[in-house]
């Protein structure tokens, strides 16, 4: 069912439309001033793909800085995170919404992070 439901709603190529308060979760992380106007003007650029293969959900980020993750729903799996952070990561379906929970390993720098992936009206909001 969350396979399917994924597929059927989410699945796809996405492009960036705008972004809303991207400097100051950045600034949150403590991404010097530099390096977030600069995310800011790169993320204009990003495209996300998002599918099922193999009954595993991949999410990839292509832009100045790539990423590709894959794993099964519902299991943790170690990443690094665009500023170099190791990171664990848990993706879950639930209610139509793709949620991604990011924790970070003992000495990373990286803060806790929840996103939330839904299509409203449309469009892949995250």
């Amino acid at each position: 069912m969350e396979v399917a439901g994924i597929e059927d709603t989410i699945a796809g190529v996405w492009a960036l439309y705008r972004n809303e308060n991207l400097d100051g979760y950045l600034k949150e992380c403590g991404v010097n001033f530099i390096l977030r106007k600069l995310a800011q003007a790169a993320s204009l650029y990003v495209t996300m793909v998002i599918s099922m293969e193999d009954g595993q959900l991949r999410i990839q980020n292509k832009g100045p800085k790539n990423t590709d993750h894959k794993a099964p729903l519902g299991t943790e799996i170690f990443i690094t995170d665009l500023m170099h952070n190791p990171m664990k990561e848990v993706h879950t379906w639930d209610k139509n919404q793709l949620v991604t929970v990011s924790e970070p390993t003992p000495g990373s720098k990286a803060l806790p992070t929840r996103v939330i992936r839904e299509l409203v009206e449309g469009q892949l909001v995250m």
